[in-house]
């Protein structure tokens, strides 16, 4: 039965007569695989991995409704390759497909690094959490990245206090990097994997999938002669940050698994503007 060809109406470029407009239109929890580039300190490298996405834009007092295809569209045109220094061009993009003023993108993911234990030299991937997220305004773009590291902590009192041995824990550092005013391919001064090995630094050690006998001997001990409470590894942290020419401002948030008690210790730091 061949079915009879008519005009179809697009009922989201309908008049709405409330004269209400809305913040925010789109969808999320979109999965697609995407590969990324640009999160490590050779910029050329990429990593093929599913992200999930939430995309949205402003929609004025008078129209309906947004194309909400047009949405998945876009992101799908940017799949081929993508990095945090084109979504001013994705967020362009999706003003332009919706003949909206304001867009919003949120892409969350896993992403691997190779971690090399500390003696025997073996390499193991570990996913770190990240996101990007971006946001175009008429008064301009801002660009987000954001990251959780995990690493150890070993605390400096249990160490003085005892006669042997000290309570450690693994512990979180979330990290969050912003950029203003950018504007369609301008370069991303500092990368995940570079935000990465702050957070390391400013915990007593780094954590890794894979260690041998000799490696947790080197780890165990380092995070000996290095305690830190919740307050030095967000402050260690806040300390090579802050300053830094390659971005705007930041935002920590140091949590600790406690060992030795039922409840969970942190520490935070809201946003600073890095002094640049």
């Amino acid at each position: 039965m061949k079915l009879e060809e008519k005009p179809i109406e697009d009922i989201q470029a309908r008049k709405d007569y409330r004269n209400i407009s809305i913040d925010r239109v789109g969808v999320c929890d979109l999965k697609i695989p995407l590969k990324i580039k640009g999160c490590e300190i050779d910029s050329e490298k990429d990593q093929n991995i599913q992200a999930s996405l939430s995309l949205s834009v402003n929609l004025g007092p008078d129209q309906k409704g947004i194309h909400m295809s047009r949405l998945l569209e876009t992101a799908l045109d940017f799949n081929g390759s993508f990095s945090l220094g084109n979504m001013a061009s994705f967020l362009i993009a999706l003003c332009d497909r919706q003949n909206s003023a304001d867009s919003d993108v949120k892409i969350e993911f896993d992403y691997f690094f190779n971690r090399h234990a500390p003696v025997s030299g073996k390499i193991s991937p570990q996913p770190y959490k990240c996101t990007y997220h971006g946001e175009m305004h008429p008064e301009g773009i801002r660009l987000t990245q954001s990251v959780v590291v995990p690493v150890k902590t070993l605390c400096p009192c249990s160490k003085e206090i005892s006669d042997y041995g000290a309570h450690n824990q693994r512990s979180k550092v979330f990290i969050t990097i912003t950029h203003e005013g950018k504007k369609e391919n301008d370069p991303i001064g500092i990368c995940l994997e570079e935000i990465i090995e702050i957070a390391e630094r400013g915990a007593s050690s780094p954590l890794y999938p894979l260690l041998k006998r000799e490696d947790e001997r080197h780890v165990t001990m380092s995070a000996y002669n290095k305690p830190c409470f919740v307050e030095d590894v967000v402050r260690n942290i806040a300390s090579e940050l802050h300053g830094n020419p390659s971005f705007d401002s930041y935002e920590l948030r140091v949590l600790n698994y406690e060992s030795i008690h039922s409840h969970n210790a942190f520490a935070s730091i809201g946003k600073r503007f890095s002094g640049k």
